[in-house]
């Protein structure tokens, strides 16, 4: 019975010896399929693009190598289009009353001074009659202090009475002065209402130069000092604010030129040149902000608020650089093609190539700043234009 007990538990492990063992072959047959798999798409990625040299000579394929070329270096920054503090304003009224009519809609231009709107006061009818009440003193303060003068020349009177009156004249008189530059504030004219001609309406005017941006009230409501009526915009003094990183502040100066594209429509292309450079960093973005004024002529309307993105020119040095041509563009990444072999099939010559991605800079003359995201020996020949053929022989291939 024992010997039947051992044997039936030898049995055993043998079984699960051989189990875990076909496992662990299973495994790595698996992993050696994915290995292979994966090998074979990274040659199939890496395969030569043979091209003959009668390929070459039809299509125009010229030969050469990376060269070094003085381009401009550029920061690259994003940002919006913005106004100066001067260039916009709140359309407010000195006095709190009712908005009885609205002269403009949204869009309109205006010019500084034009009356916008008309407010209606009772407050105005009695500093109205406070003016007419202080100019008639006035003037009887002037008759007082002349007769007084006159008996002071007779001798007649004294100097006391004489410079009592003065100084009665000369309050009359500031206090008709103030009231005639309250009346003025409000845009009221002192000498209609010293005619008699008395108003209850007050015009609200706009006090620079633009476009009605935004108008915040309607007919009926009321306002008082802080409540902005309207809002008034110049675009014609328009600039970019580009946020410049920590990185990049040192090499960016007042007076440098910014090449201008609007982001949602990138074939529209500006200059401009830097006027000024804020001294403080925004919050949280560790930039700081880069005020640039455009500079070029240009036909389409301008918003505040648009997104732009700048090229900011911060010198000539020497960069690797490719003819534009030799660049092609396959997907969101671009590529260059460098030989890697010629061979010599039945007196055949065939040119055979690899693409290797490069990240494009800063661009002149027909040429283009590039680096590699691999490692080109600097004797390494490269396709310098038409490499557009080689990316759809590329394409055939993979179809």
């Amino acid at each position: 019975m024992k010997t039947n007990k051992w044997t039936h538990i030898l049995c055993m492990g043998l079984i699960v010896a051989m189990g875990v063992q076909l496992g662990a072959c299973s495994s790595k047959k698996e992993k050696k399929a994915e290995t292979n798999q994966s090998e074979s798409a990274e040659l199939e990625a890496d395969q030569d693009i043979v091209v003959t040299e009668r390929q070459m000579k039809t299509v125009g394929i010229r030969l050469g190598k990376i060269e070094k070329r003085s381009l401009s270096s550029v920061v690259r920054a994003n940002g919006e289009l913005g106004l100066d503090p001067q260039m916009k304003a709140d359309v407010n009224s000195l006095v709190g009353g009712v908005i009885r009519k609205i002269l403009v809609i949204e869009g309109k231009h205006v010019s500084r001074g034009q009356t916008v709107a008309l407010l209606e006061n009772t407050q105005i009818v009695e500093l109205q009659n406070k003016y007419l009440v202080a100019m008639q003193n006035r003037n009887l303060k002037l008759q007082e202090f002349a007769r007084q003068r006159e008996l002071s020349v007779k001798g007649a009177g004294t100097q006391k009475y004489l410079q009592q009156a003065q100084a009665d004249y000369a309050m009359a008189k500031a206090e008709v002065t103030g009231l005639k530059q309250q009346l003025r504030q409000l845009a009221i004219n002192p000498q209609a209402v010293a005619a008699g001609r008395i108003t209850t309406m007050i015009p609200i005017k706009s006090s620079i130069e633009g476009n009605i941006s935004k108008i915040n009230v309607s007919i009926g409501s009321y306002v008082d000092i802080q409540t902005p009526i309207m809002n008034v915009t110049d675009n014609s003094k328009i600039h970019c604010d580009f946020k410049v990183f920590e990185k990049d502040i040192k090499s960016v100066h007042i007076g440098q030129t910014v090449d201008i594209m609007l982001t949602n429509q990138p074939n529209v292309k500006l200059k401009g040149v830097i006027y000024e450079m804020n001294k403080s960093f925004e919050n949280e973005t560790k930039s700081i902000i880069v005020h640039t004024r455009i500079t070029s002529k240009h036909s389409i309307t301008l918003f505040p608020g648009m997104y732009v993105t700048g090229l900011i020119d911060v010198g000539v040095g020497s960069v690797n650089a490719v003819p534009d041509d030799a660049i092609v563009k396959m997907g969101s990444k671009s590529y260059i093609f460098y030989l890697v072999d010629k061979k010599v099939d039945e007196g055949k010559a065939s040119n055979h190539f690899k693409r290797m991605e490069v990240i494009t800079g800063t661009q002149g003359l027909g040429y283009t700043q590039i680096s590699t995201l691999g490692v080109l020996p600097p004797s390494t020949v490269i396709i310098k234009n038409n490499a557009f053929y080689l990316a759809s022989m590329m394409s055939k291939d993979e179809d």
